[in-house]
């Protein structure tokens, strides 16, 4: 009757939200569901745009011109939008062609996307979309449904949930990373094309861009090419029904229009010819996969020739000089291409830990707090971890271990056993849970629950009982998130064993 009652009240709260939460769109005029607000838009774009620019690549920096030269489009677009935001325009240095917009106007393109593109109305196309997606509200609208989810399914998630460290201030990055990166559904897309190419027309441009560049999308995707651009189309799928819709688009706006192919050429004139540099970087990589080092030294310095201002460049060759022990020479990359680029944390993540294992513990510091600043990593979390662990800044060497802690992989791996040996020794109990009770013969018994996903040996118990302090050692190994029912034969009542109090005195890691 409780459970029956309270999916009532959630229904009742469903219903009233949804009553409630209807909010006029912005560019159509159309009233739709939307349960969070403009500050919710405007502090998700503004917390999470630099992060996941820094999670892509960074920005463009070999040639600042061509950053400037989407600006001054962005801009120009973004005064036709009928939704004024604090709107935002950065190149990424990604080879993969995709643009993305995260809500509250930030929109960042991919240098790999430009060399696909063939004049400015293209380049206006693909930003005017985007400027839609976050004046139209559509990631909203996307975390709305979510959201009345969630609501509907309240009662049964509410209890016994347990959380990790660290998950609480992941949140707001994985819900933007899940918005720059989510699929928009039909109409969203639609409406992103039709109104896209209303503030291209507004702004001067041929609206044709926008057909030429779906029917360049719809070809790629049936070539051989659309491997390389999946992650464009998993975003923004393309289909002959954009480009018919958007032919008819098309034909309802004024005709002509600036193609701005001259400006196109020379603002992207040093990103076309050194196209083949990545290609090298890309060869190199894979070079270096295959565990072929030397041939991956050459492609990079090959790739540098053709482009000596790219920061990646240097950085990889530093990257190299670490897989054959070659601190020297990796410190010297390092800070080559944080000179090219202060502003990515790879390189500083990379310098702090070649400081650290030289033993230059103050620059290392200072290293990994500058990759922070950029984008918090495990690499750097850990590195900042052991400097304060042995410097015996235990609180501080325990809040950056267990952030660490979350990554997977080696480093999370590692940062747990770091923490374990600090923190198991003050507080057993948060590593090893212990519950007490009756069996079904009357008996007292103990459940022991490892938390961890480590073994865990020497665990000692505190029993306090009529008033009386006794311990009780464990014997063997408790293996990683293992359950273990310890029955002591005793016969007693409930309201004796509810009397019992049972604590974890210590634990410690099994070799």
């Amino acid at each position: 009757m409780k459970v029956t009652t309270f999916n009532k009240l959630a229904l009742v709260l469903v219903t009233t939200l949804v009553m409630s939460a209807c909010a006029t769109n912005p560019v159509t005029g159309k009233n739709e569901l939307l349960l969070v607000g403009e500050d919710w838009e405007l502090n998700v774009g503004k917390q999470n745009y630099l992060p996941l620019r820094q999670s892509q690549g960074g920005d463009y920096t070999a040639d600042p011109g061509v950053d400037a030269y989407v600006k001054r489009v962005g801009a120009k677009l973004a005064a036709q939008s009928d939704r004024k935001l604090p709107y935002e325009f950065h190149v990424l240095n990604d080879s993969t062609p995709n643009a993305w917009a995260l809500p509250g106007g930030k929109i960042s393109i991919n240098r790999g996307l430009l060399l696909e593109l063939k004049d400015e109305a293209e380049l206006s196309a693909v930003l005017a979309h985007e400027i839609v997606h976050s004046a139209a509200k559509h990631g909203a609208r996307g975390q709305s449904r979510g959201v009345l989810l969630q609501g509907a399914v309240i009662a049964a998630t509410v209890a016994g949930s347990r959380k990790g460290y660290g998950q609480a201030a992941q949140t707001g990055s994985a819900i933007a990373a899940q918005l720059a990166n989510q699929k928009y559904g039909r109409n969203a897309e639609l409406e992103s094309d039709l109104y896209g190419m209303r503030y291209m027309s507004k702004a001067g441009y041929d609206p044709q861009g926008a057909v030429d560049l779906q029917q360049t999308f719809v070809r790629l995707s049936q070539g051989r090419r659309s491997d390389f651009l999946s992650n464009l189309f998993a975003s923004h799928p393309p289909s002959q029904e954009r480009v018919n819709k958007n032919r008819a688009t098309a034909a309802t706006l004024p005709a002509g229009g600036d193609r701005g192919k001259a400006r196109f050429d020379k603002a992207m004139s040093r990103l076309k010819k050194s196209a083949p540099a990545y290609e090298k970087f890309a060869q190199a990589q894979k070079a270096a996969k295959d565990k072929k080092l030397r041939e991956a030294v050459s492609l990079t310095k090959q790739a540098i020739k053709i482009e000596p201002r790219e920061g990646h460049f240097q950085s990889f060759l530093g990257d190299l000089a670490i897989e054959t022990n070659n601190y020297k020479a990796a410190k010297s990359y390092f800070n080559n291409a944080i000179k090219l680029n202060p502003n990515f944390f790879y390189y500083h993540v990379r310098r702090g830990q070649v400081n650290q294992k030289n033993g230059d513990i103050r620059a290392a510091r200072t290293d990994y707090k500058n990759s922070m600043k950029l984008l918090p990593v495990a690499d750097a979390q850990y590195g900042l971890g052991i400097i304060e662990r042995d410097a015996g800044n235990v609180g501080e060497a325990k809040k950056y271990l267990s952030a660490a802690s979350q990554s997977k992989g080696e480093v999370g791996e590692k940062a747990t056993d770091a923490l374990l040996a600090l923190d198991l020794g003050d507080n057993p109990s948060n590593y090893v849970e212990v519950n007490r009770g009756l069996s079904k013969k009357g008996t007292f018994v103990f459940q022991l629950i490892n938390k961890t996903s480590r073994p865990m040996t020497g665990i000692k118990l505190g029993v306090t009982m009529n008033g009386s302090n006794t311990t009780s050692n464990v014997t063997g190994v408790l293996g990683p998130g293992e359950t273990r029912m310890i029955d002591t034969g005793r016969r007693m009542s409930q309201a004796q064993a509810n009397g019992v109090k049972v604590v974890v005195l210590t634990a410690r890691p099994a070799q």
